[in-house]
């Protein structure tokens, strides 16, 4: 992670190598854990509509204590309380793993309504939140501070990580590959650097050079690892045929992950009105399409289209927007064709070679910075 860090643009929400822009996408997120990109979007005003009244008991919000104090009686059914306990861990620990390594109650109002069936997007508000954790674990790099448990789903980018690099890791046991795994995660969470001995120093140096000197065919590398997906729910893998593509499903699906758009980072009840661009016209390799020169994504000519903070009406402005440039897709049978034109190629040749990369320099600063567990000050006993 530590070599790839240097490549984010936060600007585009992408990396950016000599093979041209890569980046974590929606189609990423559906291949790797099985989240859909189908659901009502999650905003910061979406709440429960039942009005039911749930018990959680939130004296103590460390994990073990959490979960005791909810927890039912062995051999009864999982009541309400429960399940709702359950998600608020699992959203908690699992899924956004919070900085303060402990329950968050801020995520109360998201486990409620997935407790009660309510069909959310969550695959959208988890893509925003990696995209705002790399964006401020490079700022950090960048003024040279210490970063220590940075929140966000920062497993999911080193998982989309091993899908790239797949052929140069191999499997932590001898157990048998897991083939017949409902998702791709399950087969790349057991994959492991082949050299444990070798320092995490000189691990992401190899790793930083590949990704600076990346190739367009370099067969070590599979930028689009999910470009034919064969693995995850059936709603992912079927074959776009012409018959398949009058699915209303599909066609939904494939102009979510494929319209550019502003992704919602808030959680429901909360004032975090920040969002973050969504170009999967900057990664059409990533797809199986060929790359073209990306426009830019304009929500208003005024403002930056990366991260922001947004107003309430801006919000609302921003999701009918959104839903317009989704009806604009039209869904057509296509073979896998990852080319580029060569107006691009020309354009991102001009750009990166204009790049200076101080090697050195980057390999001192992430050594420096990247420490990813706390460190308490002996004597006054807070976290630097």
């Amino acid at each position: 992670m530590g070599g790839a860090l240097y490549f984010w643009d936060e600007t585009s929400h992408t990396f950016h190598t000599s093979y041209g822009m890569i980046t974590p996408t929606l189609l990423d997120v559906a291949a790797i854990t099985g989240l859909s990109p189908l659901g009502e979007e999650i905003l910061t005003t979406t709440w429960s509509t039942t009005g039911a009244k749930y018990a959680i008991d939130i004296s103590s919000t460390t994990y073990q204590s959490f979960i005791l104090n909810n927890r039912g009686r062995d051999g009864e059914p999982v009541f309400d309380n429960e399940h709702i306990a359950f998600l608020l861990y699992w959203l908690s620990g699992v899924v956004f793993c919070a900085r303060n390594i402990q329950v968050e109650i801020a995520y109360v109002p998201l486990a409620v309504m997935l407790a009660e069936g309510k069909r959310l997007c969550l695959a959208k508000l988890f893509l925003a939140r990696l995209y705002l954790t790399l964006d401020w674990i490079t700022a950090h790099m960048r003024e040279k501070k210490r970063i220590t448990n940075a929140d966000g789903p920062i497993w999911f980018f080193q998982l989309w990580l091993s899908a790239i690099f797949e052929s140069e890791l191999q499997s932590r046991s001898t157990q048998k590959s897991l083939t017949d795994s409902a998702i791709v995660g399950q087969r790349l969470l057991n994959l492991v650097f082949p050299d444990r001995l070798m320092p995490s120093h000189d691990k992401m140096k190899h790793f930083f050079r590949t990704f600076y000197y990346l190739p367009e065919k370099d067969h070590n590398v599979n930028l689009t690892p999910f470009a034919n997906c064969q693995t995850g729910p059936e709603w992912l893998t079927q074959s776009l045929t012409p018959a398949g593509v009058t699915q209303k499903e599909s066609i939904i699906i494939w102009s979510q992950f494929l319209t550019p758009q502003l992704l919602f980072a808030g959680f429901p009840g909360e004032n975090d009105l920040r969002t973050a661009v969504y170009m999967p016209n900057a990664v059409s390799r990533q797809f199986g399409l060929a790359q073209a020169i990306p426009s830019p994504y304009h929500f208003q000519e005024s403002q930056p289209s990366h991260v922001k903070t947004i107003s309430l009406e801006d919000m609302l402005r921003i999701q009918k927007d959104n839903a317009v440039r989704r009806n604009k897709f039209h869904l057509f049978p296509f073979k896998p064709c990852p080319l580029t034109t060569y107006s691009f190629f020309s354009w991102w040749k001009n750009y990166y070679s204009s790049i200076e990369v101080a090697f050195s320099t980057y390999c001192q600063r992430m050594t420096t910075v990247l420490v990813m567990q706390q460190v308490r000050r002996a004597k006054k006993g807070n976290y630097y």
